[in-house]
């Protein structure tokens, strides 16, 4: 009988304790903007994706480390910062490594999130810091962004490029370096100008934004830009 009940007891408290240490994992996800075939390593785990969207759950080390290969090629290796019980989403674009978000994994004591950038629909009760939700926006996924960007890079003109951008963004929002692509193919920087201020509205990691000044040919409109971005 003791056995029994001592046996009973060690899975119980193995129980707890497995639930305990679930309760100190972290996530790190990850969105690759520009197309191609990526292999993403997180410490000794491993993910592939033909999306540019890579999962890791269950991270317990606070400053893992995160490379990126390229085929055969390593193009980032760097340590990253991990808070438990959070779901940290980066961007990686043009060498860049940025944060995009930073959401708790658990609210009113279960797990709250959805598949990548948000709280599922009855848990979105509002986020901690101001969110895509707020504004009724949503991050474009890379397949779609693709398809767009495949139609925008036909047209030949600021003014048709004006045009297919705000019909993508009056539902959908950028993140600073799919904006900085976009905004490298405008002809004239007075309208260069103009739309980066506009999409700066909706952006979806409005922190790292300054990194639009490098599109623009001629320092007046580097300067007014900057200048706009200090007043927000």
């Amino acid at each position: 009988m003791k056995k029994t009940i001592f046996l009973g007891l060690a899975m119980l408290f193995a129980t707890l304790s497995f639930a305990q240490n679930s309760r100190s994992t972290a996530e790190v996800f990850l969105q690759i903007t520009k197309p191609g075939k990526y292999t993403v390593y997180l410490d000794d785990e491993v993910v592939g994706s033909a999306t540019g969207r890579f999962r890791f759950y269950d991270v317990y080390n606070s400053k893992p480390e995160l490379s990126i290969m390229q085929g055969d090629k390593l193009i980032l290796k760097e340590r990253i910062n991990v808070n438990a019980q959070e779901r940290l989403i980066l961007g990686f674009d043009n060498g860049r490594l940025n944060v995009i978000k930073q959401l708790s994994l658990f609210r009113n004591n279960q797990y709250a999130l959805d598949d990548f950038y948000d709280y599922t629909g009855d848990l979105n009760t509002g986020p901690i810091q101001p969110t895509l939700a707020d504004l009724n926006y949503r991050l474009l996924s890379p397949e779609a962004f693709q398809e767009f960007y495949t139609s925008y890079k036909k047209s030949s003109f600021d003014n048709e490029r004006v045009g297919l951008i705000n019909a993508v963004n009056k539902k959908a929002s950028f993140s600073s370096s799919q904006c900085k692509l976009i905004l490298k193919a405008f002809t004239f920087d007075t309208e260069r100008l103009k739309t980066a201020k506009s999409l700066y509205q909706t952006v979806a990691d409005p922190q790292n934004y300054f990194t639009i000044a490098e599109t623009f040919e001629f320092f007046n409109y580097k300067d007014d830009f900057l200048k706009y971005l200090e007043k927000q």
